[in-house]
């Protein structure tokens, strides 16, 4: 089977380690895969290195300029008409409406929703227009894939596609990432002691996210500045990423006088990320006004560690198994009990975060995430030949 996956993006991030996964596992089983987004992004090497053929488009972006919207077209025609696909999978908004619409069915196209645009809390604008687009560009792919029940709800409440397109497959992480990054923290006994040492000193929160919206670090900024004192000496709060909003969240910090306390990395690979999780993390929290199902808090999950997070999208659905606390909106006061509650009480934190890994484990790994997906390829690639074969 020969699989080309179309992706607005290959900075890091949730979609693009979803295509990445997907690749390792279509070429391990032997298939041909192309991926094609912008180059220069952590996707672009990832997927070389893992067998897969990158092709860029540079012009790809969440854009309005339709002549850059033209010239991305034009190379993804190209790029089907060059690589000969059994099936193209589209990946996110702006990748998804134009490949269908430039495809219109006349290969199989699958298209997956990492979150889709006009969830609850997106702006205005986007929850207008965005599904009367969908709607159109779903009828030029064979299905549909939400990777939560929000959004399959949400596809089911728009009208985006008949149910016969629609599935929902939760994204998957390696449940054993962290185990291999993280060896002091998860090594049995050695990471017990290594815990018990640190929890009599400080407390590690962690946050990782790109530095604008939809992520709020602010809330959790303003929470940890509302903490008691003591509470503040014994924890440090560490923040991963970058973006537009961090001058802003310096800011903030400066004001508050937390700049002992609180850490801004800036963006660091992936692997560090998950090292430094498994190393370090005693507590995750994501804070957001819209989500698809965020990798970010299945990699906290996976390193045991629990987890405190928005009430939107698909994160409650990961929760609801046990791992975490689920902040409604914007509620300071909320968060700020939630995090006295969880810097308080080791043993509930252990609790959590020992729920946390076997949800991921029985729910959502990497092996029931690509197996169902792979699956689905296959079976619309056969359904797709009258034979019920692709092409040699």
């Amino acid at each position: 089977m020969r699989v080309l996956m179309f992706i607005t993006k290959s900075e890091q991030g949730g979609a693009q380690t979803h295509v990445a996964q997907l690749t390792r596992w279509l070429v391990e089983h032997g298939n041909e895969v192309a991926v094609m987004s912008p180059s220069g992004g952590w996707l672009a090497q990832e997927v070389e290195r893992l067998g897969g053929r990158f092709v860029p488009n540079e012009d790809l972006g969440n854009t309005a300029s339709p002549l850059r919207l033209w010239k991305s077209c034009r190379t993804f025609l190209r790029a089907v008409a060059s690589f000969e696909p059994d099936i193209v999978a589209c990946h996110s908004t702006m990748a998804g409406l134009i490949g269908r619409l430039s495809l219109r069915g006349r290969i199989p196209t699958i298209f997956t929703a990492h979150g889709w645009g006009f969830t609850q809390g997106a702006p205005l604008p986007r929850r207008l227009l965005l599904p009367v687009l969908e709607r159109l560009a779903g009828r030029f792919c064979r299905r549909i894939i939400c990777v939560s029940r929000n959004d399959l709800e949400l596809a089911r409440s728009h009208h985006i596609a008949p149910d016969d397109k629609l599935v929902q497959i939760y994204n998957g992480i390696e449940a054993t990432d962290s185990r291999s990054l993280g060896s002091a923290r998860m090594a049995g006994s050695a990471r017990d002691d290594t815990r018990e040492v640190r929890m009599a000193h400080t407390i590690r929160i962690f946050f990782v996210g790109r530095l604008a919206l939809p992520k709020n670090p602010f809330l959790l900024v303003e929470a940890f500045a509302r903490l008691d004192r003591e509470l503040q000496e014994q924890a440090r709060v560490t923040i991963i990423g970058d973006g537009p909003d961090r001058e802003r969240l310096e800011e903030l910090i400066k004001k508050l006088g937390l700049q002992a306390r609180v850490e801004l990395t800036g963006s660091i690979p992936r692997e560090q990320v998950l090292a430094r999780l498994g190393e370090e993390a005693d507590l995750f929290v994501l804070l957001s006004r819209w989500e698809g199902f965020p990798y970010s808090i299945l990699e906290a999950m996976a390193a045991s560690v629990p987890v405190i997070a928005s009430r939107v999208g698909g994160i409650h659905e990961m929760l609801e198994h046990g791992g975490g606390i689920i902040i409604h909106g914007d509620d300071l006061a909320s968060l700020t009990s939630a995090l006295t509650t969880l810097l308080h009480d080791p043993q509930t934190r252990e609790h959590l975060g020992a729920a946390a890994k076997r949800a991921v484990e029985q729910h959502f790994s990497v092996e029931q995430m690509c197996e169902r997906t792979g699956t689905l390829y296959e079976e619309v690639v056969k359904s797709s030949f009258p034979c019920g074969l692709p092409p040699a």
